[in-house]
Parts: structure tokens; sequence; C-alpha cells
């Protein structure tokens, strides 16, 4: 066996020898370089079986453990060398590899050690993509033998101190390794584990879509999975501590259009047994003769659902209807078990024929709620569009908000691609509430019952937002929602004025009302949260879209989503057309009838659906409601165009000034050196253009 101070002086050779053959085909944030067994010998690229990340966090302190399976393509065992860049402050832990019973050693270089293998890396390979880890320290160890055809395990664990800004704890993990991987990655996860001597109030990624599970006042799991998956981002999680029944934490960003702002606001964990506010609901659905077979079955379970899982203490009623209104009874009855027995035989009696009186069974429904303490809920499932009775949009719209006293939130539910959605769409709005569209194959009942679990429990109604100190506008969600128990309100939006700023939140626990203060809180910019420009961007398409979607396209919001959907890199119908009009992209884009469906103004089919299930996106899933394209980057605040094969700053503007530099030259490397804030916008690609500090660089093979 070779000794280690050789392994370490053969290192660059390696590298060299490994990029002739395999160039670009690196895996995971921790890779494997293959040696090849002769001057001139190929080497296939090693794949990762599957790489898991546990994180726990204890009082700002992360110790991370990564577990990595990779596999050998070669016919014969191979040696290679281990890197993993790491983060700054990290210090390793533990690194287990093992060879028989003798554990392999590792060692760790400084930054300034490891930027000359990274630049050589960059030079040898001709990618960019590793410029993400220069400025970070390394650690790197010699693996043998890897087993023809076989595999090596590797574990690493690092710990390091999170720092808390502004009322935020930031952790971040190097998952951006789509440039480095020539297959999917076959298995990606990471499971976070916070611990807080302090309750726990908001978690919020501004990455990845997470599951969030708070299991105590200062515990809470953040998990995120994915299979056969190439990951193109970071791992970036924040959370806030806070005493308060509801915690309230703000951050801020600056764009280059103005300022942002994002305010979190979360209930402090609720005990399962613990005291909520009791609900009037009523569940209204449709059994007109469309929804024959699986739908009213599906339907039926999910309202035996909603049922047995009522507090005894809410107070409830079924309607179902078809061209004519059936009522469980006249009045809100409590949810005593009593009561609840005698729904489900009411559910197991509904048969589905007629049409669909929407009209009636919505008044009905509203009859029903009550002012007082509390928060009344319409849910309303739907197949089709009215056919009996009232059925114009206008009018049916006069008589609900007419008949909404108590104003009750009305939650819609539209089945398949018959419903009229404008209709639909336009009573959720008015009535404080939410319309969710599910697909003729999905499960309706696995649907609402996971809907129904998420406000089954409210904790705090009537949400008003005051602020001192700044001046806010555009501000999205328009209509705060009510604050249930387990759940997060995310409010994004823009200000003017330096601060200090202090936010007040006002909401009603039954008759007492309840106000939740965050004072002093000075606007510093961090390029940390520099992701709120696009989020609001997002927030504010959406809102657009509905606009136009419900009252008409004035050329004046046409062109506002034009100019956020190029900014942004935000996929929208009118930016699909003007983008492969003028460059002649095919990117991943509203279905053509849905886009058909928006310029005509359809109210229903596939199109009409789909655009009215986009738009809910947009205004409510955060990032997670762009699109994905091979033709579209997005680094940080920046969206990158890839034009003619150059990925071209969304900001650039045709017949601008341009300042040539060649990708992998000193000066390249100079610049880097110079201009460190740069660097994560060069490892897009070799052939770019980027906007940066007044300059437009042109980067050239």
């Amino acid at each position: 066996m070779k000794t280690k101070s050789r392994a370490g002086s053969s290192f660059k050779l390696l590298i060299l020898v490994f990029f002739a053959f395999s160039a670009g085909r690196l895996f995971a944030d921790g890779f494997i370089i293959p040696h090849p067994p002769r001057p001139g010998d190929a080497v296939l690229p090693l794949t990762v079986k599957y790489h898991h990340v546990k994180v726990e966090i204890t009082s700002q302190v992360a110790k991370t453990s990564i577990d990595q399976v990779f596999i050998n393509n070669f016919d014969r065992d191979i040696e290679g060398t281990y890197v993993f860049p790491l983060p700054e402050g990290a210090s390793i832990s533990e690194f287990a590899m093992w060879v028989g019973d003798q554990k392999i050693a590792g060692e760790i270089l400084d930054a300034q050690q490891a930027r000359r293998i990274y630049e050589d890396i960059v030079r040898r390979m001709k990618d960019p993509a590793i410029l993400e880890y220069i400025g970070r320290n390394m650690f790197r160890a010699r693996v043998f033998p890897i087993p023809g055809r076989g595999e090596k395990r590797v574990q690493l664990s690092y710990t390091e101190i999170l720092k808390s800004e502004k009322n935020f704890v930031r952790y971040r993990y190097p998952l951006n390794t789509e440039q480095f991987s020539y297959d999917p990655i076959r298995e990606v996860s990471i499971s976070v584990k916070i611990s807080s001597p302090v309750a726990i109030s908001n978690i919020y990624s501004s990455t990845h879509k997470v599951s969030v599970r708070k299991e105590a006042e200062g515990q809470a799991t953040v998990s995120f999975e994915e299979i056969k998956t190439k990951p193109d981002k970071d791992f970036v999680l924040y959370y806030s501590v806070s005493p308060d029944d509801v915690g309230l934490s703000l951050i801020n960003g600056a764009g280059s259009d103005g300022n942002y702002f994002m305010l979190l606001v979360a209930p402090r964990y609720a005990a399962p047994k613990e005291k909520v506010v009791n609900k009037n609901l009523i569940f209204v659905l449709d059994s007109s003769g469309s929804m024959s077979g699986p739908k009213i079955k599906q339907a039926k379970e999910a309202a035996r659902f909603i049922i047995n899982h009522l507090d005894e203490n809410d107070r409830f009623s079924i309607i179902d209807f078809d061209d004519g209104v059936s009522l469980f009874a006249p009045e809100l009855q409590p949810a005593q078990a009593g009561n609840r027995t005698k729904a489900l035989k009411f559910i197991d009696e509904i048969q589905d024929s007629g049409g669909t009186n929407i009209n009636e069974a919505l008044l009905k429904a509203l009859k029903m709620t009550r002012s007082g303490d509390r928060p009344n809920y319409v849910l309303f499932l739907t197949d089709g569009q009215p056919t009996v009775g009232i059925t114009e949009t206008g009018e049916i719209l006069k008589n609900i908000g007419g008949a909404n006293d108590a104003r009750a939130r009305v939650f819609i539910f539209g089945v398949g691609n018959d419903v009229n959605t404008e209709l639909l769409d336009m009573i959720s709005s008015q009535n404080r509430g939410t319309s969710v569209y599910v697909d003729i194959n999905e499960n309706l009942e696995v649907a609402i019952s996971n809907f129904y679990e998420k406000m089954s429990a409210p904790l705090l109604s009537d949400l008003v937002l005051s602020w001192s100190g700044i001046e806010v506008h555009d501000i999205y969600p328009k209509t705060l929602p009510d604050l249930f128990k387990g759940s997060q309100l995310v409010v994004i939006g823009k200000y003017s004025g330096s601060g200090p700023a202090a936010v007040e939140l006002k909401g009603r626990v039954g008759k007492l009302e309840k106000r939740f203060v965050l004072e002093n809180q000075k606007f510093v910019t961090e390029d940390a949260y520099n992701f709120l420009p696009r989020l609001w961007a997002t927030r504010r398409t959406g809102y657009l879209l509905e606009e136009i979607r419900l009252h008409g396209a004035s050329p004046e919001l046409v062109e506002e989503v034009k100019k956020l959907g190029l900014k942004y890199g935000i996929v929208t119908p009118y930016t699909s057309f003007l983008v492969t009009e003028k460059e002649r992209l095919v990117m991943a884009a509203a279905a053509p009838e849905a886009q058909d469906a928006l310029n005509a103004r359809e109210v229903s089919g596939a199109g009409a659906v789909k655009i009215a299930a986009a738009t809910q996106a947009f205004k409510s899933e955060d990032l997670a409601a762009q699109a994905a394209s091979q033709l579209i980057r997005y680094k940080d605040d920046k969206t990158f165009y890839l034009k003619n094969g150059i990925w071209v700053d969304s900001a650039f503007k045709d017949g601008s000034l341009l300042k040539e530099i060649k990708c992998n030259s000193d000066e390249y490397f100079r610049l880097i050196a110079e201009k460190p804030g740069l660097v994560k916008y060069l490892s897009i690609g070799t052939k770019l253009i980027v906007c940066f500090e007044g300059v437009n660089h042109r980067i050239v093979e």
C-alpha cells in the first residue's frame, strides 16, 4: 500500500489523468476521483447508489453526518481519492472508510491549499462548476481498493457552529451537484433534527420543499427526499425561536427594483390534547349524476374522515346537493358521538343523480353560519358547472356575498375538467378561502382529508397586520388566512424606509383579541436573503394571472407578467410565447390548451383547470411553482437563459458593452480573486454573459 504522503504528492497528476478520460463526471458533494491502473487506461466514472444526510442541531451547534455508497463501473479493482469541500468553520469529527480491519485516514487542507486544487480541477476539466467550493477548506483521503463492479461506502461527520442572523438560525448543506453528475443519483435524503432550549417557532427552506414536524416546543424534525435526481442547488434551512404563543420572524433583502421583506408567522407547538378554537363547519357535497363511480365513493369517504375528526365541541352539518338540496340538519349540530353517528348514516345514504344547483346549496350553507366566537368554514365540493336554478356567475356571486354575514371562509374543491373555474375561484377569493383543483385520476379522499387536517384546528382567526417605521406595499397574500395548529403563514412584500421597524399581528381567539408584536427590527441587507425578490415575483405573478383570468387581460397586466417572467425565469403562458418567439427556445411551460384557455378567457375544460391550478400554486407554493427547464438556470438572485449556446443573464440588455474574458485564463482567475461575489455566477458555465457591479462580463472558451 502506498503511503499517505505519496498519495498526496501525486494528487494533481491523478486529477489530470482522470479528467482526460472522464471530464465532467464527478458525483455528489463528496466525490471520488478514480486513479487509472496504467497510464493511458480509461476509467469509467463512479456512480452514487445513495446519498443520505442526517443533521442534529442542538443550541446552534450542528453535527452533519453523511453516508454515501459509490459504485465502481470498472471490471477490476481501482483506487482513487475522496474529496469533500467543507463549509466555512466546519471541523471533521469522524471519517469512516475501512479496508479489511484498517481504517483509512484523511487530511484537511486549509482554504488556500484547497483553492489551488479547486482551480486546478477547473482548468483541467474545463468545467467551472467546482468554483462553488473556492474559499472552503477541503477534506481528502486515499481510497483503495474499490472492488470491480462493487461498492465503497464512505461516512463523514463534521461539526459547525451556526450563526444567528436577525432572529434566524441558518443551516446550509452543499448539495449543488447537478453539474457533477452524469447520471441521476438514485436516492438523496436529508433529515434535520433541531433541539432548542427556547420554543421553535418558524421553520423555512428557501430552496427545497420540506416536511416539518414539531414534536415539542423545542423539538422539530425537517426532512427532504428525492429519488433518481440531480440536485442543482444547496440545501438551505432557516429556523427561529420565540417564547410567545405566536412567533414572528422578519427578514429583508434588496433587489434591483426595491427592497423586499418576508414575515413568517407560526403558532408555538400545541400538544395533541391542547385546547384550540372551536369552529362551525359545513361540508357541501355535489352528488349530481356526473359524480357517479369512484368520485362519489371517494367524496363520501372524505366526508366520513371529516366527521370522525371533528372535536366534540365543534358544530357541523352536511349538505348533499344535485338539482335539489338535502340537509343533514337545518341547524348546526354539536359534534358529539350521537350526532356523528347520525351524520355517517346520512353520508351512507347519499346517491348520485340529477343536475347541479350550486347557488341554492351554498345559500343553504351560509344560512347556517353564525357570527360570534367561532370561525365559520364551508367546504364545498363539485365536479361540474351550475345547471339548475340560478346559473349566471354574477348573480350567484351577488347572492353568496349578500348571504355571508358571518364572514365564513369558503374552501372550494373542483374535481375534473368540467368545473367553472372562474365561478369557483371568485367564490373562494371573495369569501376569504382558497380553491383546490383535483385531477380526475387523483384520489379525492386523500386530497380532501389532507387539506382538512391542515385547517381542522384554528388557533387564531381574523388576522390583521400593521406596520410602523417603514411603508409596506404589494403584500401577498392579499387576504390573510386563519392560523391553524401546525401551520405557518408566509407574508412577502416590498417596503420603503430604513427602520427600525415594528410589526403587530392581531387576531381573535373566541371573543378575545390577541396581539403579538415584533419590535426594533433593523434592516440590514444580507446576501443570504437574495431569494426574496424571486419569491415576491412568483407571488405577484400568481396575483396578476388571477386578475387576467377573472377580469380580462389588459395590456398593462400582460406586460408586467412578461417582465417578471423574463427577469426571474418564471414560465407563464405569456413569457413562454415571448421567449419562444424571440429566442426560439423550447421551454417547460403551461400546456398549449392552458395558454389558449387564458387568452380566450375559457372558464372550464382542461386548459382552464390547468391555468387555475397553476395560479393557485404561484400564489401559495413559494418557489416550488417555478418551472424546471434545461434552458433556465437560477443562481441566487439571478436568472440565466441558454441562448445560442451561451448562458445569458436576464439583466443583460442587447447591444450593451461587454468585457470579454477567456475561461480558465490567468485573467479569469484574477477576476475571481478580485471579485469573490462573482464566483457563484461564473459556475454556471464556460460560455456566459453576467452583469456584475455595473460591468457586463462575457466569458468565452
